[in-house]
Parts: structure tokens; C-alpha cells; sequence
């Protein structure tokens, strides 16, 4: 059992007393500790806003795929804006990092999407901080997967989100990533990286792996890539440049991971969305 699920969770409501030791830490670092969600079942948020003829009817012929980490959900107008417009307008799949469920709901209801969320852990502005699935396809099954290595200052927990995807009888796994960040270090992030595909391992030929990976370190998004090929993936986001601004310049954060699925266009939104973060899509093939 991880070190937060021992010491520090939170279920459905119940805080469970933390150790001395993480609360000195807490007091000396001046990081007050994450409140986290590490129960499998959830919190877990589902709606569906698809309206009769949301789809064709017949079998579609592309796939497109859209990662965006919001940034705290902090400007969701303007990321409807973003998803509304080309390229990333009609996009069959969105997957959302740092997401609170109003922001979700709203996200979906706007679009005609249907969506499953599941959060993580509690951000420090109280809300809560997860990962979502928006689709324009039926969502027939989904699943949280906790992730190792929490925060090693503020015990924050990372999760996936994983759903299946009923694409006119076709299912596609499609999840939902946000690893940790550098703090915990880049062994730690593989870990978890590996942590989400070995979920995934027989779950069906036709799997998106996509998120916020915190590649920023050198070196970190080549050995993610790696790690990803050898286990039969392919980087479907590659060449699509930084997703992210920053203080010291643009950093490669966001990756779209694909099995049974070949690439036809990808690419970043850099037009303003309400985070720093650029939205990433791909348009796959279909049928595969």
C-alpha cells in the first residue's frame, strides 16, 4: 500500500490522521499537505450530453483526438472558445487535466459530449484537481488508476482515467494522464507511466494513452518515449513541438501515446485557450 493511502486519504469525506513525521514535514516546508482521493470507485462525475444525431450514422472516417490541460479549470469560456473553433472543433475525444466537475459538466453540456471525471486529490484553491474524458461516442465502460509516487512535500496524489469508447461497435480504450512533476524525479514518472500501460495490457488492440506527461527535465520526454515504444506504442504527437510557456521558454509537457491506430495530421492550437498549456490534437484513421 502507497505511503499517502497509509497516512494521508481522504473517502468519501473521512480524513485519516496523519503520521507526525508528514506533519513536520508540512510545517517545515511550509507546503501544506494535499487532501487525496486514492479510493478505485471515486469520487466519479458521468454525464451525457450528446443529442439524438450527435454522429453519422455510418462509419466514420477519422478519428481526432484532443489533450488539454486546463491549467486549475480556472478560464473555461475561453477554453469553449478554443475547442469550438478550428482545428479543435468536432473532435471525437477530449481528455482534461486539472479539472474540477462543474467545469466538466459545462465543458460537455456546451459541446453535446458525453464525459467521465474522476478527481485526484483537492488543489490548494479548495477545488477539486482530476482528469477527464470527454466524448462525442458512447462511453460503455471507465475506470480510475492510481498512480505511484506521490508528491514527496505535499503527498499529492496522480491518477488516469481510462474509458472505452463504443466507436459503432468498435471499442477504443482511451485515457486520460497527469503525472507527477519533476519533484518526484524522472525514474518515478516512467514508473507511473508504465504503471498506466500495464493497466491496459489486454484491454483491446486499439488503446490512446494522452495528457500532461511533465516532461520538462532534459532528457525526461525521450526516455518516455522510449518506454512507450518498447511496450508497442506509437508517439502520435511527435514533431508537434512545446505545448507549454513558461518563464524559461516553451517545454514539451503534453504527448499523445496510440496502439492500432495510424496518424494523419497532428498539431498544437497556439491561438490563446485560458492556460498555459496549448491544447495538442491528432486526427487518426478510422476505420483502424
Amino acid at each position: 500500500m502507497r505511503l499517502n493511502e497509509v497516512n494521508r486519504t481522504r473517502r468519501r469525506g473521512s480524513l485519516v490522521a496523519l503520521p507526525w513525521a508528514l506533519l513536520l514535514l508540512s510545517l517545515l516546508t511550509g507546503c501544506p499537505l494535499a487532501e487525496n482521493y486514492p479510493d478505485e470507485t471515486g469520487p466519479r462525475y458521468s454525464g451525457d450530453h450528446r443529442t439524438a444525431g450527435a454522429v453519422s450514422a455510418e462509419e466514420p472516417s477519422s478519428l481526432t483526438v484532443v489533450t488539454f490541460n486546463l491549467s486549475f479549470a480556472e478560464h473555461v469560456p475561453e477554453a469553449i472558445t478554443a475547442l469550438t473553433r478550428p482545428p479543435l472543433a468536432g473532435a471525437d475525444v477530449i481528455l482534461m487535466q486539472e479539472m474540477d466537475a462543474a467545469s466538466v459538466d459545462r465543458i460537455a453540456r456546451e459541446l453535446g459530449l458525453a464525459y467521465v471525471y474522476y478527481p485526484g486529490s483537492v488543489a490548494k484553491d479548495g477545488d477539486d484537481f482530476g482528469n477527464a474524458v470527454l466524448s462525442r461516442w458512447p462511453i460503455t465502460a471507465d475506470w480510475k488508476i492510481n498512480l505511484p509516487h506521490d508528491d514527496p512535500y505535499r503527498q499529492q496524489h496522480r491518477i488516469a482515467v481510462v474509458a472505452t469508447l463504443d466507436i459503432r461497435g468498435t471499442p477504443v480504450q482511451a485515457v486520460c494522464v497527469h503525472n507527477a512533476t519533476p519533484i518526484v524525479g524522472l525514474g518515478a514518472r516512467l514508473d507511473q507511466a508504465e504503471t498506466i500501460i500495464d493497466a491496459l495490457d489486454g484491454k483491446g488492440p486499439l488503446q490512446i494513452i494522452a495528457g500532461d506527461f511533465n516532461t520538462s527535465d532534459p532528457g525526461s520526454l525521450t526516455q518516455t518515449v522510449k518506454l512507450f515504444s518498447g511496450r508497442g506504442f506509437q508517439w502520435a504527437s511527435e514533431g508537434v513541438g512545446d505545448t507549454v510557456d513558461s518563464m524559461i521558454g516553451g517545454l514539451p509537457l503534453d504527448s499523445v501515446f496510440v496502439q492500432g491506430l495510424s496518424v494523419e495530421e497532428r498539431g498544437v492550437d497556439r491561438l490563446p485557450a485560458g492556460s498555459d498549456h496549448h491544447p495538442v490534437w491528432v486526427r487518426f484513421a478510422w476505420p483502424p
